[in-house]
């Protein structure tokens, strides 16, 4: 395939997540064989400004005419192949696809979640599962105040998600990708073309030498502190665990972190530590000393890095029977899986793994040779290849 200009258009969450971390993930990658660029804009960018800034964000949340101007400009210098859109809302605004369909230029969408039919885009209300706006209307999202428990913010988003699928997006991206079938199939539901779903898992790559299994070691929560990560669910099957000695260490930090701290002084957890946000040798550090990892999101992810990070560490993990877990974990082999909201099903495979401490080394060996046989940079970006074909003029 011939080298081709990619723009990959991403607007930054207020707190860095997993998604952040995969769209320069991604763009590394397709730097092998293409000339890969960023536009890059934030949340915290449309929030920000004076006074008339403020009373212009409804505006500019549905059409930020700054940022299609910009993005024309981008494409007359660039002369971009396509652009590889992740995230532009509310940062960037609907005007990113509408400006692609009038310059022309094919986009690829990268699926993260499920924004395209949920104000959150986690498919959950208050903790609870809801598919209610699945198909577009998001009337309910108003009703409940199920973004940001904001009956203004969540019926804004309903207003500019409206915007979305009303100026074509669904039908006129040329390419969708989805992390597992699960998600492919749920966006089909929601209307996009099942014909250009395509299901791409993410890749990751171990870094510097493996790290040795310690399998009495503590056990490792890293990621978020947002309700959908359910580490609220983790502290309640911890206070039905019998560690042992071992530590449940909490690496992490978001709006939740008060209420997790303050739950778990009302639960009287002992062997709990909030270490914070740990960089790469911290977390090194902490890996180091961690038998397996608990990945107890209450959302049904569509590929957390977590899992494979864990693998990558040669540690295995529990995680709950939801999206991307339930579709690619091997159950007993290379993870345990727990049923989704049930802190004691969950508590009983920490356990299992806690007085097995043999099969945390197996199966962590087990998902380290996944890692290198099945989610690796090669094959994603033959995948990612033949999308782009399936696209482009030869």
């Amino acid at each position: 395939m011939r080298r081709l200009r990619i723009l990959q258009i991403f607007s930054r969450y207020i707190y860095l997540g997993g998604e952040e971390g995969s769209v320069f993930r991604i763009g590394d990658a397709l730097q092998q064989n293409h000339d890969a660029e960023y536009f890059i804009g934030s949340t915290n960018e449309l929030l920000g400004g004076d006074v008339i800034d403020k009373i212009s964000i409804p505006f500019r949340a549905l059409y930020n005419l700054p940022v299609a101007q910009r993005l024309r400009r981008y494409q007359e210098v660039g002369n971009f192949d396509l652009w590889q859109v992740h995230n532009v809302l509310p940062g960037l605004s609907p005007s990113v696809y509408q400006t692609a369909f009038e310059l022309k230029v094919p986009l690829v969408h990268y699926l993260h979640n499920y924004r395209m039919a949920c104000t959150n885009g986690f498919f959950l209300n208050h903790g609870q599962p809801c598919e209610r706006c699945l198909h577009g209307n998001f009337w309910p999202a108003f009703q409940t105040a199920c973004w940001r428990d904001s009956h203004l913010i969540s019926g804004m988003m309903g207003l500019i998600l409206r915007r979305v699928r009303s100026i074509g997006t669904l039908k006129n991206t040329a390419a969708w990708i989805a992390l597992s079938q699960a998600q492919g199939a749920k966006h089909a539901q929601m209307g996009i073309p099942e014909k250009r779903i395509h299901v791409i898992p993410h890749f990751y790559e171990p870094k510097g030498e493996s790290i040795p299994p310690c399998p009495r070691g503590n056990i490792l929560f890293l990621g978020r502190l947002s309700p959908e990560k359910g580490v609220d669910h983790l502290l309640q099957a911890w206070k039905l665990v019998r560690p042992n000695g071992r530590k449940l260490i909490i690496a992490g930090e978001g709006p939740e972190e008060p209420k997790l701290k303050a739950l778990a002084k009302r639960l009287a957890l002992r062997d709990v530590d909030f270490v914070g946000f740990l960089k790469g040798d911290q977390q090194r550090a902490i890996w180091a000393q961690t038998a397996f990892s608990v990945i107890p999101s209450i959302w049904s992810e569509p590929f957390p890095l977590t899992f494979l990070e864990s693998w990558t560490q040669d540690r295995t993990f529990v995680a709950n029977r939801l999206g991307a877990m339930a579709e690619v974990v091997i159950e007993g082999k290379d993870g345990l899986l727990a049923e989704p909201f049930s802190p004691a099903s969950l508590s009983a495979k920490i356990q299992e793994l806690i007085e097995n401490p043999d099969r945390c080394t197996e199966m962590g060996q087990a998902g380290k040779g996944r890692i290198l046989n099945e989610f690796n940079r090669t094959l994603w970006l033959s995948r990612i290849e033949s999308v782009y074909e399936t696209i482009l003029p030869s």
